[in-house]
């Protein structure tokens, strides 16, 4: 969808570029907002505590990007261990239930080092503006950076976080820690994005299709907006800036849609932006009287 993101560029008039925050930015897979960052449309402000996979980042780094090598939390000390799997670094302990139960691989769960780290809060890192979306994944710890942060996520509009449903760690927070505080915090859940799940193991499994017989949800990645059910509290820029977000990171068009209708009810769009807008998506994502037509024949005759 670069055209219709690149059409709200143009068209949107935001007074600056997006800002977005991404904890645990160890650059393993490209980022949701991997294309806005392209276009030069937003600012990323990443952290990674891993000094090799730091050392990767830097490498991304611009006029649009900075990273810093802090571990965030709520200014405690941790022990943050470092395993096989860069991707599975946390400061918690692997919970044995799940190599137990779903037959999980040590291999990248090895231990290679654990280090003494003070966390830093978001709110006390004077490197950090106000933003508009974090992103964060950092295999538990996403909680206490929510508590460190309060100030500056008292004026963001997105919050994107890897949320568990079955315990990979010990202590860590699950799907309703993490639910709980950023709904005290004013978010609303959105959608889950890029669930994971795992066979549950049992004598049959290699007679049975794997890929379609797997039960277990392990974790996923969730979208939380500030809650739009309360539209008073929403500034023009700030629905201009989360109908960008939306089509340009986490694909939630009708959400970029309620954004513009609101803006032109408030005369801060022209009347012709939301027709326009969907006027950019490839014709499999468009409807007209004559495709409703079409598919109800085609229930009828089904």
């Amino acid at each position: 969808m670069k055209q219709s993101t690149t059409f709200l560029v143009d068209n949107l008039g935001t007074s600056r570029r997006a800002r977005i925050v991404d904890v645990g930015a160890n650059p393993l897979n490209s980022p949701p907002y991997a294309m806005l960052l392209k276009q030069g449309a937003c600012d990323v402000i990443g952290f990674e505590p891993d000094h090799s996979a730091f050392e990767e980042l830097k490498k991304y780094e611009s006029e649009h990007a900075t990273f810093f090598p802090y571990a965030l939390g709520d200014e405690e000390e941790v022990q943050f261990n470092l395993y096989r799997s860069s991707g599975l670094n946390s400061v918690f302990a692997p919970y044995e239930g799940a190599f137990t139960y779903l037959g999980r691989s040590r291999k990248n769960m090895t231990l290679i080092e654990s280090k003494s780290m003070k966390t830093k809060k978001l709110d006390n890192i004077k490197e950090v503006p106000q933003f508009d979306l974090l992103k964060i994944d950092i295999q538990g710890g996403e909680v206490k950076v929510f508590q460190g942060a309060r100030k500056k996520l008292s004026n963001a509009l997105v919050v994107i976080t890897e949320v568990r449903f079955y315990q990979l760690y010990e202590n860590e927070p699950m799907f309703g820690g993490v639910d709980t505080e950023l709904r005290k915090q004013g978010f609303q859940l959105l959608k889950i994005n890029a669930i994971k799940s795992r066979i549950v193991p049992n004598s049959q499994q290699y007679s049975i299709n794997r890929p379609i017989i797997r039960s277990q949800w392990i974790d996923g990645d969730a979208i939380y907006i500030r809650d739009l059910g309360k539209l008073d509290n929403y500034s023009d820029d700030q629905l201009r800036h989360l109908s960008l977000l939306a089509c340009g990171v986490f694909e939630s068009y009708d959400v970029t849609l309620f954004c513009l209708d609101e803006l032109v009810k408030r005369g801060a769009l022209g009347a012709s932006i939301p027709e326009d807008f969907v006027n950019t998506f490839p014709a499999k994502m468009r409807e007209t009287p004559e495709h409703r037509k079409a598919a109800r024949l085609a229930a009828r005759n089904g």
